[in-house]
Order: C-alpha cells, then structure tokens, then sequence
C-alpha cells in the first residue's frame, strides 16, 4: 500500500467517524424514527426553549401560543427525518467511498453535505420558532429574556 493510499484511507475513516459521531438521525430499539433534533421530551432543543423564556412570568395565553409555536415546530423538524431507506444507502454509499480504490473527494463533500443540510434546515426551525416565541413576549418580558439570554453559559467564578 502506497502513502497516497493509506492517506485517503485515513481521511475516508475520519470523515465517516466524523458522520456517524454526529447528532444523525437514527432509528431506536422499535424501529421509530428518532432525530438528534426530536428530543423535546428529554429537554433537547425545545427544553432550551423552555430554559430561555424560564422565569419571563408567561400568561396563559402566551403559554397557549408557545404550546402551539412548539408543536408546530415538532411537526416540521419530523418531516425532516431520514427513512430508513435512506438511511441504509448513505451507509451503503459511506462503505462504497471507503472501500474504493481510489478516494472521491467531490463524493464525501456531496455526501456530508446532505447530511448537514438536514441539520441546518432544522436548526433554521429552532430559532424561527425562538423568533416567533419572542414576538409573543411583552416589551418588559424581552428586556428580562435579553438580559437572561446574555447570563447563558456564564459559569460562577469562586
């Protein structure tokens, strides 16, 4: 095996691992879709959401519409998911690029380029229903979300 070789099969292993250890959409145990974006119940993104507006003093109606801005989003972010169809010809695609003699760099770029694609779309859900969330809010429930919003990720110095 010559330097060249051994170097795109170095490259095609990590760009692989580098796909398989991103937050992809998968199937769990039963079979159901699950997408690293679907985890609303376990406090994945839409808990995010629900940490950013914490403590704003929401009226129940303004509840009401954030229940609805995430449940629409929930819907949108589903449609995104990956079949298993094509889930199992990526992978079929990753092993084909892998295992080639020779390394198609213009096909890993297409093929990590689908993928974050669909991250991308979904990210851009996210923040238009944070968007929409905020335009709900008062005047003086943006100011507290802002200044909340600016205390994110700050840890406490002893």
């Amino acid at each position: 095996m010559n330097t060249r070789q051994l170097k795109a099969g170095v490259i095609a292993l990590l760009a692989s691992s580098a796909v398989m250890m991103a937050p992809a959409t998968y199937a769990n145990d039963n079979g159901q879709q699950k997408s690293g974006y679907h985890q609303m119940e376990r406090g994945g993104h839409h808990g995010n959401l629900k940490k950013m507006f914490r403590g704003l003093d929401l009226t129940d109606e303004q509840r009401e519409q954030v229940k609805t801005i995430v449940k629409q989003t929930r819907e949108d972010v589903k449609a995104l998911a990956v079949s298993n169809e094509d889930r199992q010809s990526h992978k079929a695609d990753m092993l084909a690029l892998i295992t080639a003699d020779g390394f198609d760099e213009a096909q890993a770029a297409q093929l990590l380029d689908t993928k974050q694609q669909k991250r991308q779309q979904a990210g851009v859900i996210m923040l238009k229903a944070q968007n929409q969330v905020y335009q709900l809010l008062t005047p003086e429930q943006q100011e507290k979300f802002k200044a909340n919003f600016g205390k994110k990720g700050k840890r406490k110095h002893r």
